[in-house]
């Protein structure tokens, strides 16, 4: 065979190849080669890598101060709940003991009320009694004053809180026991006394514990030395006085009398609880403001509210906490 011959046949299959013509038909400006008939599949630029990134990184900033902004709101909301739910607990155990001052049974005049044998009470190491049985006084107050012998939780009033007193019979009747200050009462009159056996009146009767509270604010708590808290001094069984933690981070209680001077059960002046009161005038409602403080501080946060109530100074606080003053009013239902 002419070798001339083989060669120009195999150039005549090479460019019938399928391939080849694919190739030619696209050209080579187009990135392709006649050998493979492949392409060269173009990268992207470091400039258009750049600004990808640039961009990536500002919509995860954006996503991340969102996020930011979302956690702080729930926290804030939550702290906020937190304070309304304390401060929904404080006040209902408040009201109704108020509601219940002079409460003596069968009967509700304080002067019909009075001391048998054994009635003794103490707080600490000292004696109480004299204190504890103002049963005549049903509700009173003292004005940023601490009035009990014995000293407050840590000997460490919160300065210029009030101390509100309660003094009433309990709901409920008991059995009689020597190891508690009781009542007895009839229709006529009532006796407090602390005996195995209860001493005799006449008519139909009903035998309840002694109550007898002090509520305050500390300038510490159970959690932190540093921390306030809202407390109560309160009866309890062996006849001593026990120191009760109701709520931590109480700042201050304020309290307003509201007085019936000539015992036709209507207020007729709501005054201070220092102001001295007439021996006839009794408390027919008691008027309070309670505020409270966040447990821990919030990054940012400032407050802009100005506290003015009661006779407080107007006041603002730059703690990072948030706070809550409520404000209420109780009948003494007894007293009416």
């Amino acid at each position: 065979m002419n070798p001339s011959m083989g060669l120009a046949g195999s150039r005549r299959d090479i460019a019938r190849s399928p391939c080849l013509r694919y190739s030619q038909k696209r050209g080579a400006g187009n990135g392709f080669t006649y050998g493979l008939g492949r392409s060269r599949e173009g990268g992207s630029s470091l400039a258009e890598l750049l600004v990808a990134l640039g961009v990536s990184s500002m919509l995860l900033l954006g996503v991340f101060a969102s996020s930011q902004q979302l956690r702080h709101a729930a926290r804030a909301a939550d702290n906020l709940h937190r304070l309304e739910e304390q401060a929904r607990f404080a006040l209902d155990l408040l009201r109704a003991d108020i509601r219940l001052a002079g409460f003596w049974g069968l009967h509700a005049d304080p002067q019909a009320v009075r001391r048998g044998s054994g009635a003794a009470v103490r707080c600490g190491r000292a004696d109480a009694t004299v204190w504890a049985l103002r049963l005549e006084r049903p509700a009173a107050a003292a004005d940023g004053a601490w009035n009990l012998p014995c000293p407050p939780y840590r000997n460490r009033l919160q300065p210029g809180s009030d101390v509100l007193e309660i003094r009433r019979a309990s709901l409920a009747t008991s059995a009689a026991d020597a190891r508690s200050v009781q009542m007895l009462s009839s229709r006529r009159e009532a006796v407090v006394f602390s005996a195995a056996a209860p001493p005799e009146l006449g008519g139909s009767t009903e035998l309840r514990d002694l109550r007898v509270h002090a509520w305050y604010v500390a300038a510490a708590s159970s959690r932190d030395p540093q921390i306030p808290s809202l407390r109560r001094k309160t009866l309890v069984g062996g006849k001593i006085l026990r120191d009760e933690e109701i709520l931590t981070d109480v700042e201050d209680l304020q309290i307003r009398l509201a007085v019936d001077a000539d015992l036709d059960g209507l207020a007729d002046r709501v005054v201070d609880p220092a102001t001295p009161l007439g021996a006839d005038e009794r408390v027919v409602a008691v008027r309070f403001w309670m505020l409270l403080r966040s447990e821990a501080p919030e990054a940012g946060y400032k407050d802009p509210k100005t506290y003015a109530y009661a006779n407080r100074p107007p006041r603002n606080f730059n703690d990072g906490r948030r706070r809550l003053l409520v404000a209420g009013s109780e009948v003494v239902a007894n007293a009416l």
